[in-house]
């Protein structure tokens, strides 16, 4: 069954599929990142922005829930934002997400880009866990 992106059900399916794939904790290695990504509202396409969170630590996705806004979690190392069009085309991986913030499309508002960048296999792996999801967007079928 087709779950709402973005939704709580849609980033805790993202939680259980990169905790049962043996490649996304060898991908995400020593690396640990707590993530609020910020969809934001485009008219006719999401009414309202979206928050989901995702912590990933040394191979394990520890934690994952949609928020009312970032300020829910201060402990976030990382906030990314961007138009609620690119963050669809990054979780049906047409848009490669670090590609998407070195080119702006994508804004890092919390946390170094530097260290970012340096996480291409998790962040790879992390979008092609994506397009696992059975998702449904609120811009289609409207």
């Amino acid at each position: 069954m087709a779950v709402l992106y973005p939704s709580d059900e849609w980033i805790k399916e993202l939680q259980k599929i990169c905790n049962a794939d043996p490649e996304f904790k060898e991908a995400c290695g020593d690396f640990s990142g707590k993530f609020v990504f910020q969809i934001e509202a485009e008219p006719g396409k999401l009414d309202q922005t979206g928050y989901l969170f995702f912590w990933a630590d040394k191979g394990d996705a520890k934690e994952a829930m949609a928020l009312a806004s970032a300020d829910e979690r201060p402990d976030s190392d990382y906030v990314m934002a961007g138009k609620y069009s690119v963050w669809k085309d990054v979780v049906r991986a047409k848009q490669e997400p670090l590609r998407a913030l070195m080119t702006r499309k994508l804004r890092l508002i919390k946390g170094s880009q530097l260290k970012i960048l340096k996480q291409v296999k998790f962040a790879l792996k992390v979008m092609n866990n994506c397009t696992k999801i059975d998702a449904r967007f609120p811009d289609e079928g409207r």
